[in-house]
């Protein structure tokens, strides 16, 4: 007897090729395929659909347990892939209205066929993927797909339907130095990652990877997956914090004037540059011009400046009356002028982050400058547009702002799955998400991003990963089904359970994100007493996710289960520990010290639990990155405590 399901790990051993792919089928299906095959055609040219033909393979033997016959047929349109169920002829009337971009439409073929057709050769791929999760496929983050079986017959009774993608561009970004490329065993942990992470990645629509560059890494891009990536569709993106790498910093010593100054008028290696200083200008943008031609797939080219707050721009005679948005510009527009009287005409982003988050009157970005508005200190309890939020208004007025001024042209980079900001605690919050990108869609927004952190950020926001992809191509899609969704994806022999435990998780999550930071709880007194209640809440309500998780692993075992369970009691342990640091701020003298010193080490001791978790299931991130990275946040704590710092201080 088959089994009800059959969940794939990796592609059949046996291959040919084609279009100098390896593809998991015979050579003998794509001559004359048996009676009972399932037969797929596709169009016969060097731009073969290589990628999708892979996965409908690969998803529709698995789920009907029958042969899958492949062969290029000079009746099937470019951008256009045939299924039928029984082998039988097709309808050859294929065409009809144009498509565009990512955009595709499945239709009927013939009494046991289907055509998919799509404007753009990534948009089969989606195509290919959206089919079979309509056939029963589960295609859940961090987790390989699971295919059901089912009756050959129910692919042609599909009934014909159209997807026009919400946003045009549909990303995530990663900064590049979470690969720990310089150590091969932490390098090749990511790169296992991401050999799963990008077919999902393209299964489920997305259509551009950005890496961000600091200004220590040596690399601009991971060579070792461009071509997947390439392969899948995903456009590629550079840049980042660069600044300070386009103006090499050993340029101080012999020019110290290219350099910025601060209120003093002292010149600093730090920071971006002088943009009163031509000569700066003009090796920045020759360097960010150099960026694009050594890289010719870059498809958006990211020049931000240093990242911090305050401090990073000009202060000298010649910059002192420039804000720091208008300094930026200035650098931007020096770039994006070269791009597009140039070889290589690009988009150039203008970083609206930290300093330049609000727009500054007189801005006058070029044509092709898009603004990227990285709303970092938000509030995550609430929606964007939710005018009862305390914080958020703000935000939201400053993105309609700058879309005024950029006509426009408008890139929104999010951070539902920024596991710094999040202190690598686990936090869910699809109410907000689904809402934000609705928010967004409405006034005329058409790119969005979100910030990942590897195989961390699947362990720790499944459920905003999964809300974030279906709302990019859906503005429209519902929350509550992304997190089922996930459930039963990730854990389908205890979906219930798990659902109730990312529930649990969302409830705690909005009695936490209104401020910034989780790890550095900077709040004036009033809101500090009324946070410390929140945080105990909130730690209840992971007590709840802990127990339902513990529950099934009594029963399972699953190592996906330990890894979220062992993770869910850092987060549980964490808060309490943020909840005792307020109270302790809240008293003077050695009761102040004592008390902030026992929460910090309580704080310290959770880390255990994400030391416990599998190393393929936490990523370089968890293993490595926040071991570094939580130094840094218990240090500001102890800051924090001092008695002469105030309640509300910014901490680094």
């Amino acid at each position: 007897m088959l089994p009800d399901h059959v969940i794939i790990p990796g592609l059949p051993e046996k291959r040919t090729r084609l279009g100098g792919f390896d593809l998991p089928w015979s050579k003998r299906s794509l001559k004359k395929p048996a009676s009972k095959t399932l037969v797929i055609a596709h169009w016969k040219g060097a731009e073969a659909p290589v990628t999708a033909v892979k996965e409908l393979e690969t998803a529709l033997s698995s789920m009907t347990g029958r042969e899958v016959g492949v062969r290029d047929d000079p009746g099937v349109a470019p951008r256009e892939i045939v299924v039928s169920s029984d082998g039988s002829e097709v309808d050859r009337g294929g065409g009809g209205e144009m498509l565009a971009g990512d955009a595709f439409r499945v239709e009927r073929a013939g009494a046991h066929s289907i055509r998919i057709r799509a404007g753009s050769d990534r948009g089969l791929i989606h195509a290919a993927a959206d089919l079979v999760t309509r056939l029963g496929a589960r295609l859940a983050p961090g987790v390989a797909p699971f295919y059901p079986r089912i009756d050959a017959a129910a692919i042609g009774r599909i009934e014909p339907y159209a997807v026009v993608p919400s946003f045009a561009r549909r990303a995530f970004v990663s900064d590049i130095m979470t690969w720990n490329y310089n150590f091969a065993d932490r390098l090749e942990l990511h790169l296992g990652h991401d050999r799963e992470f990008i077919p999902w990645m393209a299964r489920r629509g997305i259509n551009a990877f950005s890496y961000i560059r600091h200004a220590h890494d040596t690399r601009l891009r991971i060579d070792e997956i461009a071509g997947m990536l390439r392969e899948h569709g995903i456009g590629a993106e550079y840049g980042g914090h660069v600044l300070q790498l386009l103006l090499p910093r050993e340029r101080f010593e012999s020019d110290p004037a290219m350099f910025p100054a601060d209120e003093d008028g002292n010149r600093l290696a730090s920071g971006n540059l002088c943009v009163s200083n031509r000569a700066a200008l003009e090796i920045v943008r020759d360097g960010a011009i150099r960026y694009v031609a050594d890289y010719p797939e870059n498809e958006l080219l990211h020049i931000w400046g240093a990242d911090v707050r305050r401090g990073a721009w000009c202060r000298c005679g010649g910059c002192r009356e420039l804000a720091p948005q208008h300094q930026y510009m200035a650098v931007v527009n020096a770039v994006a002028e070269s791009l597009a009287a140039g070889a290589h005409p690009r988009q150039v982003a203008y970083l609206a982050y930290h300093d330049t988050i609000d727009p500054y009157p007189g801005l006058h970005p070029l044509g092709n400058v898009w603004v990227e508005w990285a709303p970092r200190e938000r509030c995550y309890s609430h929606a964007i547009d939710d005018s009862d939020c305390e914080t958020n208004p703000r935000y939201f007025e400053s993105l309609k702002r700058y879309l005024e001024i950029f006509d426009g042209r408008c890139h929104v980079f999010e951070y539902y799955a920024d596991a710094i900001l999040f202190g690598g605690l686990a936090f869910a919050t699809p109410e907000v998400i689904a809402r934000d990108i609705r928010a967004y869609h409405a006034i005329g927004i058409g790119s969005i991003s979100c910030l990942t952190f590897g195989a961390f950020s699947l362990l720790a926001y499944p459920v905003n990963i999964e809300t974030f992809v279906r709302c990019a191509r859906d503005a429209g899609a519902d929350p509550q089904a992304a997190g089922n969704s996930v459930a039963s994806g990730r854990h389908p022999a205890c979906s219930a359970a798990m659902g109730d435990a990312y529930r649990a998780i969302a409830d705690a999550s909005a009695m936490v994100l209104d401020y910034a930071d989780v790890m550095h709880p900077r709040m004036e007194p009033g809101k500090a007493r009324r946070k410390r209640g929140d945080l105990e809440r909130a730690a209840r309500m992971f007590h709840r996710a802990i127990d339902a998780a513990g529950a099934v692993l009594r029963s399972r075992g699953e190592p996906l289960a330990r890894g979220e369970h062992q993770l869910w009691r850092y987060s549980a342990r964490v808060l309490e520990g943020i909840a005792e640091y307020l109270g302790a701020k809240e008293c003077a003298g050695r009761d102040r010290a004592e008390r902030g010193e026992a929460a910090i080490a309580k704080i310290a001791e959770a880390i255990e639990h994400v030391r416990a978790i599998d190393l393929e299931i936490k990523g370089t991130w968890g293993a490595y990155d926040l071991e570094w990275i939580r130094e840094a946040w218990l240090a500001a704590l102890r800051r924090g405590l001092e008695a002469n710092t105030q309640q509300h201080q910014e901490m680094p």
